[in-house]
């Protein structure tokens, strides 16, 4: 029960403090009075009046200075916000000392930096915690590592790309829902984070038994349908024979296959095809679209003659864009590894004393196709935020222009799309290009801008505008080497059509000129090594290697000559003596050595041994 008396006082509306005010000068009424009448503390009131009578004024408009200890405008700290959310949507986002940096340089640059701020060059805690308070759509979270080929891959060029291949072939074949399928793998262990358990609140270190330190990985590929259908599922077990007691208990028709990593591979994709098309039967009437990433194992030549002659579409998601672009990452492997972990644990509670091994491993699809705008299909599924990754690398690529007529325009092009959809607001953007502030600089990384010194930027007009970004602007790479490496990069495809094919084949016939080059030459290195250990005179004997001859009747050979040799040299050395003691080398049970210095062959115990040299007893 509260005390009386305890209650907060509501804060007075504006009109009541103007009402009260006019009631005091106007109509002579006491200041109690009326501050009991109307609910407002008299000691606010009597201020209040004290200060209109100074001023001389008639009437008064009540303007409260709530906030009065704050340093930025509401719409400062607002233009603070936007450029924190948007730096944190572009995965270059701001830690608590960088935040109070930013508001610092950002004070000294409006011109309001106060002296707290400025003795320790930063902006003070308590700053920070009455802006997060203030702003309470902004959080302290701890980010996912996100890859900078993730990051950077998701963007304009290769989703609308992955689009138009998608486009051409659903209106090529007019695929049902039930027959547009989304493949991919993903790793079940034996061992996994254990769930949230209750426990006694303060202790410091809470354990739940696992099968062991680390896990035995189990490899599941699933396939998946636009209607919200789905195949038994393909396990890979890291064994060398796969037998049928690995999957004991295991779904109803799943295929079992053995690979002694655990990882697919060519063969164990082609077998996992084989068994979607026992189970779906595509033909020519009624084809097959299956949607996968571009890994070496999914793309090869096998796979797409195998995918041609059972009619089956075969198209791939951009690089690192699976998390974004294919509906088991989406909707399906999110549910399923946090049911997965709950079961593993289950399992362990019911089975105590034992362990989890690869033999117990054994209605959001529909949403998953949604959501990435596969089907229905919706090819402007992402707004402008979730480009924002790629923001930083977005630049021209100059192995597309020789003369620079070209690059200029993609330059052009770029800046355009900037302008039209800024990261944070189309008017923070305008309010850079009006500033001749950001004119002409190159935009620096976070590292450079973090270290480099503050310059004030006076404000000569209320009108002029300093945002965030012209303090510190948003990261950006440096313009693109033009290289002249000739290396193809990959993107979406559909690989199944004949121009596809045709340069798989042409790829596997120039790696296999290359293994056969790199066999060839690895064979004169051979001959070339056993050349310089065989002690025989190069003068005398050099061994060529014969591209006419098979690479293994060149080394036997090149063996051959070299055991010789060796024989030979025991024999020089079967009718020497010992130089120190002269005894025969024939009667010798000890180690033989040439000494460093005089060339003479002396018994191991007849001279001194070191690490790389000999020296007899003589010469040392």
């Amino acid at each position: 029960m509260e005390k009386p008396g305890s209650e907060k006082r509501k804060r007075p509306e504006k009109e009541a403090i103007e009402e009260a005010v006019s009631e005091v000068l106007q109509k002579g009424q006491s200041i109690n009075k009326t501050a009991l009448a109307l609910n407002i503390s008299r000691a606010y009131l009597a201020k209040i009046v004290k200060k209109v009578k100074a001023s001389g004024e008639l009437s008064y408009k009540h303007c409260p200075n709530i906030g009065n200890k704050r340093i930025f405008t509401r719409d400062q700290e607002n233009m603070l916000a936007d450029y924190l959310k948007t730096a944190s949507k572009m995965c270059y986002g701001l830690t608590r000392q960088q935040t109070k940096k930013l508001a610092f340089d950002y004070a000294m640059a409006d011109d309001i930096c106060p002296d707290k701020w400025k003795e320790i060059e930063t902006a003070s805690d308590d700053w920070l915690k009455g802006f997060m308070s203030r702003h309470k759509d902004l959080a302290v979270r701890k980010p996912e590592s996100t890859s900078l080929s993730r990051a950077t891959s998701f963007n304009k060029t290769n989703v609308n790309n992955f689009f138009e291949k998608l486009t051409t072939v659903l209106r090529k074949h007019n695929f049902l829902p039930h027959m547009i399928f989304n493949a991919d793998e993903t790793g079940c262990s034996t061992v996994t984070n254990p769930p949230k358990v209750i426990a006694e609140r303060g202790s410091k270190q809470i354990g739940q038994v696992t099968s062991g330190e680390r896990g035995t990985l189990v490899t599941t590929l699933f396939f998946i349908n636009a209607a919200g259908g789905f195949l038994p599922p393909i396990f890979v077990f890291p064994r060398v024979n796969y037998k049928d007691i690995m999957l004991n208990n295991g779904p109803p028709g799943a295929l079992g296959l053995a690979q002694p990593s655990g990882w697919m591979t060519e063969d164990c994709f082609v077998k996992a095809l084989e068994h979607f098309v026992t189970y779906i039967r595509p033909s020519k009437e009624n084809p097959a679209l299956i949607l996968m990433d571009n890994h070496s194992s999914h793309v090869n030549l096998r796979v797409v003659e195998f995918a041609r002659q059972n009619s089956i579409v075969i198209v791939t998601f951009p690089p690192h864009c699976s998390h974004k672009l294919q509906p088991l990452d989406v909707t399906v492997y999110g549910p399923f590894k946090t049911r997965y972990r709950i079961a593993m644990n289950e399992w362990m509670l019911s089975n105590p004393g034992k362990t989890v091994t690869i033999y117990q491993v054994g209605q959001n699809i529909t949403q998953g196709f949604l959501k990435t705008g596969i089907y229905p299909l919706n090819s402007n599924i992402f707004n402008e935020e979730e480009f924002l990754t790629s923001y930083v690398t977005d630049r021209p690529d100059p192995s597309q222009s020789k003369d620079g007529g070209e690059l200029k325009s993609d330059k052009e092009n770029i800046e355009t799309n900037l302008r039209s959809t800024p990261p944070p607001s189309t008017k923070i953007f305008e309010a850079c290009e009006e500033n001749e502030v950001v004119a002409g600089q190159n935009i620096r990384s976070s590292s450079d801008l973090i270290s480099a010194p503050m310059v004030a930027i006076p404000s000569t007009s209320r009108q002029q505008i300093i945002s965030p970004e012209m303090v510190r602007p948003f990261s950006k790479a440096g313009p693109r080497q033009n290289t002249t490496r000739n290396n193809r990069k990959m993107s979406s495809a559909i690989v199944t059509d004949t121009p596809e094919k045709e340069k798989l084949e042409g790829k596997e016939s120039n790696a296999k000129k290359t293994k056969l080059n790199i066999k060839k030459m690895t064979t004169k290195q051979s001959i070339k090594t056993l050349n310089r250990k065989s002690k025989i005179n190069q003068e005398n004997l050099v061994l060529q290697y014969d591209s006419d001859s098979s690479d293994s009747i060149v080394l036997a050979e090149v063996k051959k000559k070299v055991i010789q040799n060796k024989a030979n040299c025991k024999t020089n050395k079967i009718s020497e003596d010992c130089v120190i003691c002269s005894k025969p080398y024939k009667n010798s049970d000890q180690d033989w050595f040439q000494c460093k210095i005089c060339s003479g062959w002396a018994h191991e115990s007849c001279g001194i041994k070191g690490q790389f040299n000999f020296f007899c007893n003589k010469c040392f």
